[in-house]
């Protein structure tokens, strides 16, 4: 008699990119460090391939060592068409000989997520004790997410539901609540009374790539300020939980979404985007935007939160960066003081850093000094990727990094109220003129 395993997840859209580049590789990393029992993984894809054939093709973006050979012992391939019920009871046979603890990823295009649902639940494949993990985008505007959540609502519990942002599960993302609610230097002074402006800046020094046909659909703001900028204002502008638990941290997220004001926007859209792979020759999408927004309560009154994104400008990072309140040094006005900042750098170099002012040696004049925490230089380069941190979470239950259904329909709210305004035009590799004045009380920290 077959012996069943732990743990099995089922990637809809085995071939994909995202499975191919991103989950096979976490699964096999936390493999390596022990984090899986027993376990199976089962590729689908509308493809007919063997076995052998899905191996080689998932294995070309293992980075392999010894253990490889153990761990494609248990992958397996279900040929499987979306809109085909046949494919899921061919599904359905795999998993007889699988563990109960099963994790579907619908790591595909989400205009196919309200199928696959309805064909999960009508051959009963998702369990008491099963995850279902909904890739980004969910939905493309408030309508589509709240039909979709509907949908799923209605045959899935909301405690076997993961909606996915990637952005969540980065280490200095996943630290932010902790850096917050922790320590007792930070938190009293994150507030409108200390705090004079937040900037969270998504800047990347590459176009759309092979994304051309998906990006035209959505944009700048419908790709990654819906989503993650989003999400990271939530998490900087949310009060203290009353407990660092899925419920509680996603509650408090809530109360922040529904309080932001959008009060300026502006757009740009780079110098030969209509004539990337899959873009419309006319397109008027977004490649760029630039965002002030406010929150309402006590809390951030009069707080600007300044949000941008966009591809193909001079260099990528992302941050957030909160400047204190210059006002609050008056005593030293006029002698080189700057304004405090805490930045937490999420990409590439990881870390976290305070500004302040000290002395310059023989005199009262002051220069910026940074007090700095090095992630890699602390933790080393083998840090967990996102999806792996991501997979392992939802392993154990945790939904402290996956986002609720009200959460998602927030979002789109606010992105559904928002007028952008037609693109300006900007050469690649250049930050455009509009951005550098959209903040007329100072400028974009490490924009150039």
């Amino acid at each position: 008699m077959e012996t069943k395993s732990d743990e099995t997840f089922v990637l809809l859209g085995g071939t994909g990119d995202l499975a191919r580049k991103k989950l096979l590789p976490s699964l096999f990393n936390l493999y390596k460090k022990g984090k899986l029992g027993d376990f199976d993984v089962i590729g689908t894809s509308r493809h007919d391939l063997s076995r052998e054939e899905y191996v080689r093709h998932v294995g070309v973006n293992i980075n392999k060592d010894e253990t490889w050979d153990e761990f494609k012992e248990n992958i397996r391939f279900a040929r499987l068409n979306f809109y085909n019920p046949e494919g899921y009871e061919v599904l359905q046979k795999k998993l007889l000989g699988c563990g109960d603890q099963r994790l579907f990823y619908l790591a595909t295009l989400p205009q196919h997520f309200d199928v696959i649902t309805d064909n999960l639940a009508a051959l009963d494949l998702v369990n008491e004790t099963s995850k279902v993990l909904y890739e980004k985008p969910f939905g493309e505007d408030l309508r589509s997410a709240k039909k979709l959540n509907r949908t799923i609502n209605e045959l899935f519990p909301e405690e076997n539901i993961y909606r996915i942002d990637h952005y969540l599960d980065k280490e200095l993302v996943g630290n932010l609540s902790i850096l917050r609610f922790s320590n007792s230097i930070i938190e009293p002074i994150m507030n409108a009374e200390y705090v004079d402006q937040i900037q969270i800046i998504a800047s990347e020094d590459f176009g759309v790539g092979e994304r051309g046909g998906f990006y035209d659909r959505y944009g700048a703001v419908k790709d990654f300020f819906q989503s993650h900028l989003l999400q990271l204002l939530s998490l900087v502008g949310m009060s203290t939980p009353e407990k660092l638990d899925a419920k509680c941290i996603r509650d408090e997220k809530v109360r922040v979404l529904q309080g932001v004001s959008i009060m300026d926007t502006m757009t740009g859209q780079y110098e030969g985007y209509r004539d990337e792979e899959g873009v419309d020759e006319d397109s008027t999408t977004e490649t760029l935007a630039a965002v002030k927004a406010s929150l309402d309560g006590p809390r951030w009154q009069g707080v600007p939160f300044y949000i941008l994104t966009g591809k193909n400008l001079a260099k990528k990072y992302s941050q957030i960066y909160i400047q204190f309140d210059k006002n609050n040094q008056s005593a030293m006005a006029g002698d080189g003081t700057i304004p405090n900042s805490l930045v937490v750098s999420i990409q590439p170099d990881r870390g976290i850093y305070l500004v302040i002012n000290t002395k310059v040696p023989g005199g009262m004049q002051t220069e910026p000094a940074k007090m700095e925490f090095c992630h890699a230089c602390h933790h080393g380069p083998n840090t967990p990727s996102a999806y792996e941190n991501l997979l392992a979470q939802a392993l154990a239950g945790d939904q402290r990094s996956f986002i609720r259904y009200d959460e998602i329909e927030e979002q789109w709210r606010i992105v559904d109220g928002m007028k952008l305004p037609e693109p300006t035009i900007y050469k690649p590799g250049k930050v455009p003129p509009e951005v550098h004045n959209f903040i007329q009380d100072g400028e974009w920290h490490g924009l150039s």
